[in-house]
């Protein structure tokens, strides 16, 4: 990720968090968008104060007798280009589409419509048809969402960045449109594949060279008898994932099965081989994977240091049946953390190196510094020498993501 869209990302999560805090006090469509919507738009880089570049209650007329008009029009070069329709703060948006449809259909310039109640945000474009409001939202954002986690995913961030003041070409809205439909498209087709596979996929699966190659005929008998192997290797296969984008080796937490699998098809090796090659092992869950990539990733940014900058590159984790603990070094000598997920959905870190301190899982300068010190403490016990000890980071206009 590029220090710009770092930036971005930070300063989203920010606003998110001030967002969400904000909500429980704004009762009407006005507060919403003085406290929600144009806070919102000037996140994204736009002077709300200028009405050359965002025009309040902006119209677009079919005819002297039917007018439309949204709440916000962003403008370029005077005209519209993206329109947003805003509701109260927690009412249900399905029924506004309409409006917003008609005066995305009512103005050939607009590209992009928005749909918001200040939290979530449904974006719009004419994939389909020139001037003609999708029924389906491309891209969605729920501030909610971001500010719980403190977290926003890279393609619904790409997709917002590509909507701030100075980077929105309206040009390409309707193929960036099409690509983030599709994508969505095809991780739910994947989502079914791994959740319940079809007769068809696993006939493919099955029916490649280098799995089913001794198979003569893909009988009903040997598709239902693979169906669980092939579930259970999408699974495998989307837990490495994970673990690779962490540069984490996928053997590292993986344990031997205690029995060798027998065939499933015994007159058919290669289903069999296939069963054998299962790998069943500690996968970190969701939770444990984003608590590790917070922690490497905000001890990146709040290290001052360039000694302990590439130190904090070696942190990595060590995940047991019981136990997920982030560490540098060795997994004992040098804990950072303990992770643990409570029956309830909360999280909580337990830091042995400052004497077993416990803190809930939750941004906050408490959790910075406890983990700037944790890590700072295992480097220096570890023999690593440095300059300055570094000092805690925050960021302007919000606490830190």
């Amino acid at each position: 990720m590029s220090p710009e869209l770092e930036e971005f990302r930070q300063r989203l999560v920010a606003h998110a968090k001030l967002a969400v805090s904000r909500a429980p006090k704004v009762e009407t469509e006005a507060g919403t968008n003085s406290s929600l919507v144009q806070p919102f738009l000037v996140a994204l880089g736009y002077d709300v104060t200028n009405p050359e570049e965002v025009s309040p209650e902006h119209h677009a007329d079919f005819s002297e007798k039917y007018k439309n008009k949204v709440d916000y029009a962003i403008l370029h070069n005077g005209v519209p280009v993206i329109a947003l329709e805003s509701k109260r703060v927690g009412a249900v948006m399905t029924d506004d589409r309409g409006q917003l449809r008609s005066y995305f259909n009512a103005s050939p310039t607009v590209k992009l419509g928005i749909l918001t109640d200040g939290l979530k945000f449904e974006f719009y474009a004419d994939s389909d048809k020139p001037n003609m409001m999708d029924d389906a939202a491309f891209l969605r954002l729920d501030l909610s969402d971001v500010a719980k986690e403190g977290a926003i995913d890279e393609n619904t961030l790409t997709g917002i960045a590509a909507i701030r003041s100075g980077q929105f070409n309206p040009e390409d809205v309707g193929a960036e449109a099409k690509r983030k439909l599709l994508f969505e498209s095809i991780v739910e087709t994947i989502k079914l594949f791994k959740a319940e596979p079809s007769d068809d996929f696993i006939r493919f699966i099955l029916g490649r060279p280098e799995v089913g190659g001794k198979i003569n005929k893909l009988t009903q008998k040997i598709v239902d008898a693979n169906r669980d192997v092939v579930r259970l290797a999408m699974e495998a296969f989307v837990a490495q994932e994970a673990l690779a984008r962490f540069g984490y080796a996928p053997k590292d937490v993986v344990r031997t099965p205690p029995e060798r699998q027998e065939p499933a098809v015994a007159s058919t090796p290669a289903p069999g081989a296939a069963a054998e090659a299962e790998p069943e092992g500690f996968f970190p869950s969701e939770g444990e994977l984003k608590a590790f990539e917070y922690a490497k990733s905000r001890l990146f940014y709040l290290v001052r240091n360039d000694t302990l900058f590439q130190e904090a590159q070696k942190i990595t984790f060590r995940k047991s049946k019981t136990s997920f603990r982030v560490y540098y070094g060795r997994p004992n000598a040098g804990s950072i953390f303990d992770y643990r997920e409570h029956r309830d959905g909360k999280a909580a870190v337990q830091f042995p190196a400052l004497g077993g301190d416990e803190l809930a899982f939750t941004p906050s300068p408490e959790l910075d510094d406890s983990l700037l010190r944790a890590f700072t403490q295992r480097a220096t016990e570890a023999g690593v020498a440095f300059d300055a000890s570094p000092v805690l980071r925050t960021i302007k206009g919000g606490a830190p993501s």
